[in-house]
């Protein structure tokens, strides 16, 4: 019998070692694929901000740490950093509020809330650089709508240049951003309140509970994990989001709008300081794998 259980233990183990051999095989490509797609990029964007590298046409000088140093002296550095961060902050914060606003308000039943819904999705859907080139024109100093419904009401006499002025460049991003994303939480969070319990609702409701308590109390923490996904994405997304900033401003007036994922283009691709521009984007990963891990410690501490 010993025999017999010794023989099928060999079998079944011979046949897990080429199970787990093909699955190798099977995913090996995909694999390659990946560390090719991922982690090739990632040194050689390490290595490059250690050099000084401009041109493919010249060889690639080793100068240590002096990208680094060199963008910490810069002033500009400062501005990138609290213009991202500035950006980023508000546009998550106020894509959460107003995505589970809306959201709640989706999840009553009214009559056309079927096609609300899906026409919420539009913005989210439409490309970056087209919603950069629209809310061009909706901020044009004399063909735009807001100029010209603000003249309408008397709220201004004359044309406002938004784009022009570094105090208004930034809240125009912020807006853009905010309609760009916000679809995004709207459907996740409308998602995520179909699985609220409606026995726990109506409970709340006999017991007296009004809508606060049983947002505080019930659907809030039934929610909690997918709202800290979506930060968390949303966080990640917004710091590094291109086009809009881009199309809308090109990162002026006067650097004003200027966030990381903007001065590291214009410092590889039209100022050939590749290697100013690699340090830049160390700089980047640092800052969102620090916060990521800090925000992941924090949840699991919280919870």
């Amino acid at each position: 019998m010993k025999e017999i259980t010794e023989a099928s233990y060999s079998v079944s183990r011979k046949k897990l070692d080429i199970d787990v051999i093909a699955a190798v095989l099977f995913l090996s490509p995909i694999i390659i694929f990946l560390l090719a797609l991922f982690f090739y990029p990632l040194f050689q964007t390490l290595w490059l901000s250690f050099t000084s590298f401009s041109s493919f046409r010249e060889p690639q000088a080793f100068v240590g740490f002096e990208n680094y140093l060199n963008a910490f002296r810069e002033p500009i550095f400062q501005t990138v950093v609290t213009n991202t961060a500035v950006l980023t902050f508000f546009v998550v914060f106020v894509d959460f509020v107003l995505g589970l606003g809306v959201a709640l308000l989706l999840n009553q039943k009214f009559k056309g809330r079927s096609i609300v819904r899906a026409l919420v999705i539009l913005p989210w859907a439409m490309p970056g650089v087209v919603a950069g080139y629209l809310w061009r024109f909706i901020f044009n100093p004399e063909l735009g709508l807001v100029n010209a419904f603000l003249m309408s009401v008397r709220a201004i006499d004359g044309y406002i240049a938004w784009l022009d002025h570094p105090s208004t460049a930034l809240i125009v991003l912020i807006i853009s951003y905010v309609w760009k994303g916000s679809p995004f939480f709207i459907i996740i969070y409308l998602a995520a309140l179909q699985t609220v319990s409606e026995e726990q609702l109506d409970a709340a409701l006999i017991d007296g509970a009004g809508f606060w308590q049983k947002l505080r109390y019930i659907i809030l923490p039934h929610i909690s994990p997918i709202i800290n996904v979506t930060v968390l994405l949303a966080t990640f997304w917004t710091f590094n989001y291109f086009e809009l900033v881009w199309v809308i401003t090109g990162g002026g007036p006067y650097d004003s709008t200027q966030i990381f994922p903007t001065y590291i283009y214009q410092s590889a691709f039209l100022w050939r300081t590749f290697g100013r521009a690699s340090a830049y984007a160390v700089f980047d990963f640092i800052m969102l794998a620090t916060f990521g891990l800090l925000f992941v410690w924090l949840r699991k501490v919280k919870l």
